[in-house]
């Protein structure tokens, strides 16, 4: 093997081994809670997505539409979209959802606003997230819709 080939290895071994150390330390992280009744901001990085931010910055998402859903139901909702319950009330949700490569941890925060879920869903660690918590939302607001019809 040439030394190119050895030294591309060795890269990807302690690449590979910086985020598997990575993913244990998300997993030591607490989940996000509310603050002062509301949702936490967004980090400044592209990997969370939040309602209660200004609609136009990248962050910003469309709280769920869900007048008829409990939280109830959207706890099993969530579990069926392989997200792991760490809180519910009547009018919060807090989950997290574990990647599948490395097992990262994203944190999924639903708070119920009359007849909208206002939602918060980010990755602990890292910066970008290729839009996972974007797409999650979007999936859960789709399979909201789907009960309801």
């Amino acid at each position: 093997m040439n030394k190119f080939l050895l030294l591309l290895l060795l890269l990807a071994i302690v690449f590979t081994a910086f985020l598997f150390i990575q993913a244990k330390a998300s997993a030591k992280q607490p989940s996000p809670q509310l603050s002062d009744g509301t949702l936490p901001a967004c980090p400044d990085k592209p990997n969370c997505v939040s309602s209660v931010v200004v609609p136009g910055d990248s962050h910003y998402i469309d709280a769920i539409s869900a007048p008829q859903i409990t939280m109830q139901q959207m706890q099993e909702l969530v579990e069926k979209d392989g997200g792991t319950i760490v809180q519910v009330t009547e009018t919060v949700l807090v989950a997290t959802y574990k990647s599948a490569l490395f097992g990262f941890i994203d944190d999924l925060l639903l708070l119920r606003n009359n007849e909208n879920l206002e939602v918060r869903s980010s990755s602990r660690v890292g910066y970008s997230d290729f839009d996972a918590n974007r797409k999650r939302v979007e999936r859960l607001r789709a399979a909201i819709s789907a009960s309801q019809q």
